[in-house]
């Protein structure tokens, strides 16, 4: 596990898919669900080249079929720890024989943590290393405590900055998007969390999220998520699960048609031979809902 504090935040993070494990802050609050295995083993998984789960666990490629797990091959995978001070880390995840089997492409995934004060900043910078174009989707998938530390008995909300009462898509049976959208579950920007809302598994919000959420209870220190580069949210949790997941995305879960190429998926980023993009998320943890 690799360790940083900022004094007002301590986090510890996992070599096994660049991912965050933990986050307390100075008063000892917990604020990231524990991955308690017998209800779901995640924390904070890293959503690369895909998002979902595919039709017959295959992904489309250049006219071929590659098997791919449900998210993609970053969260299973070992990353190598480059560079590390006390607020910050850089781990990298470069292709290999196992991540070819499945996405075949030269790449490298340099996931950094960086601390200040009672922030938070992920910054995904993805680099296409090969010599053709490279398609990929990606998603942060953070697991936050649901009550937080101080809301017990209280409702919960997750407010969307821009107010909007955006509609969103489901998925089916098989865990690929549906093409229903459905009427926003929205009031004027506000989301009052039950469980009933999941009972469809996620809520997938494929436009007018904006770009900063907060989430807790009114009147108690919450948590803001500023996701200036993703376009899309998920917001999802296991039935009656106790934690939520809210979720900025740059692309979506793949539809039921299984002849749909990577390179055509709504949200996909075909990145250059030689070039690279940075993806970020922000979160602040103990603040009150501003507006």
């Amino acid at each position: 596990m690799i360790q940083l504090s900022s004094g007002p935040l301590t986090i510890t993070v996992a070599q096994l898919g660049a991912e965050l494990q933990s986050v307390t802050d100075a008063q000892g609050r917990d604020w990231l669900w524990n991955g308690d295995p017998a209800i779901w083993a995640g924390r904070s998984p890293l959503l690369f080249p895909v998002i979902g789960k595919h039709p017959g666990g295959q992904v489309l490629i250049d006219g071929e079929r590659y098997p791919i797990k449900s998210h993609g091959v970053a969260r299973t995978s070992p990353f190598q720890l480059t560079a590390q001070d006390d607020i910050s880390c850089t781990l990298r995840l470069s292709d290999n024989d196992e991540t070819r089997q499945a996405y075949p492409f030269a790449f490298a995934l340099d996931m950094t943590y960086r601390l200040e004060g009672a922030a938070l900043t992920l910054t995904a910078r993805i680099a296409n290393t090969g010599d053709t174009p490279m398609p990929f989707c990606f998603g942060y998938h953070p697991a936050f405590l649901w009550p937080l530390p101080e809301g017990d008995g209280l409702p919960h909300r997750i407010r969307l900055r821009n107010g909007a009462s955006p509609s969103h898509l489901r998925l089916g049976a098989d865990g690929q998007r549906a093409p229903d959208i459905h009427p926003s579950a929205f009031v004027d920007g506000v989301l009052t969390l039950d469980h009933t809302l999941f009972v469809d598994d996620a809520l997938i919000i494929a436009e007018g999220a904006g770009h900063h959420i907060w989430y807790g209870a009114d009147g108690l220190p919450g948590i803001a998520v500023d996701f200036p580069d993703m376009p899309h949210l998920g917001i999802w949790t296991k039935p009656n699960g106790p934690f939520i997941c809210i979720e900025p995305w740059h692309g979506l879960p793949s539809p039921p048609d299984p002849d749909e190429p990577l390179d055509r998926r709504t949200g996909v980023i075909l990145l250059a031979p030689g070039a690279a993009t940075e993806l970020l998320m922000t979160l602040t943890f103990g603040v009150p809902w501003r507006g």
